[in-house]
């Protein structure tokens, strides 16, 4: 007979077990996340904001392998949490498969990790990994949606104080939207100058520094938030600096200086300013650790290993059957299931309105890469009493895989154009159908003109975007279906007239448009 020895890590007697169960765990899981795993792997390919997530895997495996054994001396016994936390993980996976939103099967991801660590080593070892788990999260691409948005807000703040800083220089300059105007030569700030292949990295890069600060909560969030207004910072830096050799040298000169600031120097000038931002930090509030001595990789302390009578064998029966049924509810939600219904195509719509001339204008080319409509429309009418219209309609078979819809209200500036007034109207139809719409008043120098927009989704008229997307989410669990359109009208507002005329125009429009957008968009 023999004895336990009282000295042996708990670790120890389960190694064997542990390590066969965990690994059959994860094939299990790699099986059902495959598809979530193959679009991240493409999105930091593809996107170059995204392309630093490669290494957060690596950075948060670092950081337990550095603290391995007081990682090893915390390994408890199985929790009934971390399988309530696996679960939480595969009902994302099963939604974000149901709805095609990938951002929610890779949440999903990291849940499942937490789960499975707090369900095979206890709460006690989910405790002392936390952040390097939690870390995961900077590898979830956000939704496509909110990187057109960042991007556009980032491009706007970058502009502006661009322009000021090429006006220190003492240099004529003109800002219209996003198109810096030197006089003889022009200069856009793309959306590939907008910052956020800075942003992204270094925010990681900020969080991984205000882990291992050694000083109280509040400094380390500062390290965190100042990372931001230096992307931006630098960014303007960047843009101006262009400018002024554009000024100097032509306009040949800007492709070089750009490739030259966009790489690696602006992000080693970030990094300086954020080791400056901490030096003076350590020095104002006088912190024990003066200066880049407070960065150091934080030496954990093991977690006292949790108890429960959960046995192991138990805990990975209730695991395997968890994954189980989602590979079941995995292979039922397929996107070929997605419904597609049929429709008109909008080639059709100038025939609507016979005793209109029309003109069909061809569409940014820009534009329609980025938006990947399946069908869409920009035609120009005329009426009988000179009035004129122009209408944009494109339309999504399937709101997934990046292609979504985006605001006008953040393509518009762009383009040069000021934003003066924007309200969402709340009516009915002609039906008697809630309908919501946004009005937009727009100017461009002398110029201003009138807009509706609104999101035909699926039988609904949305003006919200966030309201949209929650339709979107629901419809496409309930329904099976995530098409739906953008329709937008707008009309030029002429000198001699009020705004109230244009009004009035517009909402004609919209009753000639009601009966017909049906038939090119499906309800």
């Amino acid at each position: 007979m023999t004895t336990a020895n009282p000295t042996q890590p708990p670790w120890k007697a389960h190694l064997t077990p542990t390590t066969a169960l965990l690994g059959v765990s994860v094939l299990l899981l790699i099986v059902l996340f495959w598809d979530a795993l193959g679009n991240l792997w493409t999105r930091w390919g593809e996107q170059q904001e995204l392309s630093h997530s490669y290494f957060i895997p690596v950075i948060s495996g670092w950081l337990v392998w550095t603290n391995r054994k007081a990682v090893m001396s915390s390994i408890g016994d199985p929790s009934i949490y971390g399988f309530a936390i696996l679960a939480a993980g595969l009902a994302m996976l099963v939604l974000g498969q149901l709805s095609f939103v990938f951002v929610l099967q890779h949440i999903g991801l990291v849940f499942v990790i937490a789960g499975l660590i707090a369900g095979f080593g206890g709460m006690s070892l989910l405790r002392i990994t936390a952040a390097p788990v939690a870390f995961l999260f900077f590898a979830v691409p956000p939704p496509y949606w909110v990187v057109t948005v960042l991007s556009w807000k980032f491009q706007f703040m970058s502009s502006v104080i661009g322009v000021w800083m090429i006006e220190l220089m003492g240099i004529p300059v003109f800002l219209s939207g996003n198109i810096i105007d030197l006089g003889e030569y022009k200069l856009q700030v793309a959306e590939a100058c907008s910052g956020l292949r800075y942003l992204f990295p270094f925010v990681s890069l900020g969080v991984i520094t205000a882990y291992m600060f050694r000083g109280p909560l509040w400094q380390k969030a500062i390290i965190v938030i100042a990372t931001i207004p230096i992307t931006i910072f630098m960014n303007s830096v960047r843009i101006a600096l262009t400018g002024a050799l554009v000024q100097a040298f032509g306009n040949e000169h800007a492709e070089g200086a750009l490739h030259f600031f966009e790489g690696w120097v602006v992000f080693v000038l970030c990094l300086a300013l954020l080791f400056a931002v901490i030096m003076a930090m350590t020095k104002i509030f006088k912190n024990p650790h003066q200066g880049l001595d407070s960065l150091v990789n934080p030496v954990l302390k093991p977690v006292a290993p949790s108890v429960s009578k959960i046995k192991l064998l138990y805990g990975a029966l209730a695991g395997a059957g968890l994954s189980l049924g989602a590979i079941f509810l995995s292979s039922v939600t397929s996107p070929d299931s997605l419904i597609i219904p049929e429709r008109t195509i909008f080639a059709g719509i100038p025939s609507e309105f016979p005793e209109w001339s029309h003109t069909v204008r061809p569409i940014d080319p820009e534009v329609a890469e980025t938006l990947g409509a399946d069908d869409s429309l920009v035609v120009n009418f005329t009426t009988e009493d000179e009035n004129t219209f122009n209408l944009y309609v494109a339309y999504l078979e399937a709101q997934r895989d990046g292609r979504s819809w985006h605001s006008p209200r953040q393509c518009i500036p762009g383009g040069g154009w000021e934003i003066t007034s924007h309200e969402i109207i709340e009516t009915k139809s002609a039906g008697g159908d809630d309908i919501a719409f946004n009005r937009l008043v727009i100017r461009f120098q002398d110029y201003e003109q009138l807009v509706y927009y609104w999101y035909d989704q699926r039988g609904r008229t949305v003006a919200n975007e966030f309201i949209m997307k929650f339709w979107l989410l629901f419809d496409a669990v309930t329904k099976r279906r995530s098409d739906g359109a953008l329709v937008r009208i707008m009309t030029s507002v002429n000198k001699t007239e009020s705004i109230e005329a244009a009004d009035q125009r517009l909402s004609s429009m919209m009753s000639r448009l009601d009966p017909v957008l049906p038939r090119y968009i499906p309800e």
